[in-house]
């Protein structure tokens, strides 16, 4: 899968996992989906050319978004934790369903 197509389709689910979160202020929300996955993708994208497990990168994404999620949001520490798992699952199982056809 391209990696830009990947990048925008990961903005775009995760947007809607903050959307069903907080069903309010939605440009405010795919602003922060824009600012967060530009941090984590590109950086699951270089760890991978080492070959790094991806299980192990999704790891490291959930816990990069943990702390981002939790500054952005203003959240929990253990909202920031289900919000980022909820987000990071969702794209990741709909990228895996998806790279399967594509």
């Amino acid at each position: 899968m391209n990696l830009i197509f990947a990048w925008i389709l990961t903005i775009i689910i995760e947007w809607g996992v903050f959307c069903l979160f907080f069903r309010k202020d939605y440009l405010k929300l795919i602003g922060y989906s824009i600012l967060i996955n530009s941090i984590t993708n590109p950086l699951l994208n270089f760890l991978l050319l080492f070959g790094i497990n991806m299980i192990t990168l999704e790891f490291l994404v959930f816990a990069v978004e943990i702390f981002l999620i939790k500054l952005l949001f203003d959240l929990r520490w253990k909202t920031s934790a289900i919000l980022s798992f909820c987000a990071n699952l969702s794209s990741f199982l709909i990228g895996i369903a998806l790279g399967r056809f594509i």
